[in-house]
């Protein structure tokens, strides 16, 4: 069974995520402060970890691992590396590249979902960094990696946090619980700027069909920050 997934995302009113491109805030508070909001309402959602995207990561662990050519050999399929941490951090890495310096992430432990194109050497590599890991048959397959994530961590929630390409990824698989859109009182307007759900695919792709959104709260927050929450629906239409 897979953890409940909140897709938490605070996007401008236009449904923009680049923060550096937003209008600034009315009145003379820093945008910083409106981040924080976002951040805080995270927090709220109390959930067992929270997940990003690999391009998300790789701007803070830039460089690439050097992966190895030894074939995984199926005999250390999840590993439990240091877990001090109350909530984890969880990021699927296709490749299995992401050349970590720290088992942590903002103070989080870090658990990594691989697929069984991981070379014996990578995995050496993040046992001896301490850095939790699960294998699935394919870590492009977001079901089965948070799968992984409930079966052998205990994670029962994880709140996602971005980006869009993530986002639309979860979306085409069907596996979104709730939505928690935080509304940035500011706008970008270019066309083509990244946006809440990202799916890449085909024009004729349609990765919400089947899906229905039922309202749960809408908040006012400080610095006119508005949050929404939706839960999804599923139905064979």
């Amino acid at each position: 069974m897979k953890p409940k997934v909140i897709c938490h995302i605070m996007s401008s009113v236009d449904g923009r995520l680049l923060d550096n491109r937003w209008t600034q805030p009315f009145g003379e508070t820093d945008k910083t402060e409106l981040l924080k909001v976002y951040a805080a309402i995270g927090r709220e959602l109390n959930t067992d970890a929270w997940m990003f995207g690999k391009n998300t990561v790789c701007a803070v662990f830039p460089e690439k691992s050097n992966k190895g050519n030894t074939p995984f050999s199926r005999t250390a399929s999840v590993f439990m590396g240091e877990r001090h941490s109350e909530r984890m951090f969880i990021v699927s890495d296709p490749d299995g590249d992401i050349l970590f310096t720290s088992s942590t992430l903002r103070g989080d432990n870090i658990l990594v979902v691989l697929g069984r194109n991981v070379t014996e050497e990578y995995l050496a590599f993040l046992r001896g960094i301490r850095i939790s890991y699960a294998v699935v048959e394919d870590a492009t397959d977001l079901h089965a990696g948070l799968e992984a994530a409930n079966r052998e961590f205990g994670i029962r929630s994880v709140s996602v946090q971005g980006g869009g390409i993530l986002n639309g990824a979860l979306l085409k698989e069907g596996v979104i619980d709730e939505l928690s859109l935080v509304v940035y009182p500011g706008i970008d307007g270019l066309a083509g700027i990244p946006s809440v759900f990202e799916y890449i695919g085909s024009k004729t792709d349609c990765p919400a069909k089947g899906q229905n959104l039922q309202l749960l709260s809408v908040e006012q927050r400080e610095y006119g920050v508005v949050w929404l929450r939706y839960k999804f629906h599923f139905n064979n239409k």
